[in-house]
């Protein structure tokens, strides 16, 4: 996607935040413009409508979902070797990072697509895409710890990857759907996690 810089930036770090906070269809490119000091006019120089400043909001979520999660081969070494919380911490990757800037616009902008899930095709399809994706990744990871020896044949990681997955994903509705939510917010997710970090190392061997 085309690098952020300048005015252009200034606009979509101000569309990301009141959208996320108030929701898409409440700000208006007048609104934008009062928050950022820009012209009206000058900001249709940027980006022809609200809709475009979305869809690169959509792109650059699309971009950098998969920053942190470690490739799947590095995946597949670990838990050859590794305890059952560090292989669960790991396949709940955040987008944490040394990059403030790129994690509160992903953060913001994952609120926004959560937000808009049942009433905007394209969220809809990130969100989804996002979960299959997910969901194979997870199980070509546990899969090779039962291939390996290192899970016992008999734990379902079917059902297990399916339960994790939409446990994350029901923590995500829940979080990002809450235009105040910050990281970490939710409560339930250390217990949520420890539940699946119990429930591998039953089945390690």
């Amino acid at each position: 996607m085309e690098k952020l810089s300048g005015t252009k930036e200034l606009i979509f770090d101000a569309f990301v935040e009141m959208s996320s906070a108030m929701g898409y269809e409440n700000v208006s490119m007048r609104d934008i413009a009062k928050k950022t000091g820009i012209q009206g006019a000058s900001i249709y120089n940027h980006f022809e409508s609200k809709s475009m400043i979305l869809k690169t909001a959509y792109d650059y979520y699309s971009a950098h979902i998969y920053d942190n999660r470690r490739p799947v081969e590095e995946m597949k070494k670990l838990i050859e070797t590794a305890g059952a919380e560090e292989v669960i911490n790991s396949l709940s990757y955040t987008f944490e990072s040394e990059d403030k800037k790129k994690y509160v616009r992903m953060i913001l902008i994952t609120k926004i697509i959560y937000m808009r899930i049942y009433q905007d095709p394209i969220a809809n399809a990130l969100f989804t895409d996002t979960n299959f994706s997910n969901t194979e990744y997870v199980m070509s990871v546990l899969r090779h710890g039962v291939e390996t020896g290192r899970i016992d044949p008999g734990f379902d990681i079917e059902i297990f990857t399916d339960v994790f997955i939409g446990a994350k994903e029901a923590m995500g509705v829940k979080a990002f759907a809450d235009p105040a939510y910050v990281a970490g917010q939710v409560e339930q997710e250390p217990r949520i996690l420890s539940l699946f970090v119990r429930l591998l190392s039953s089945s390690l061997r």
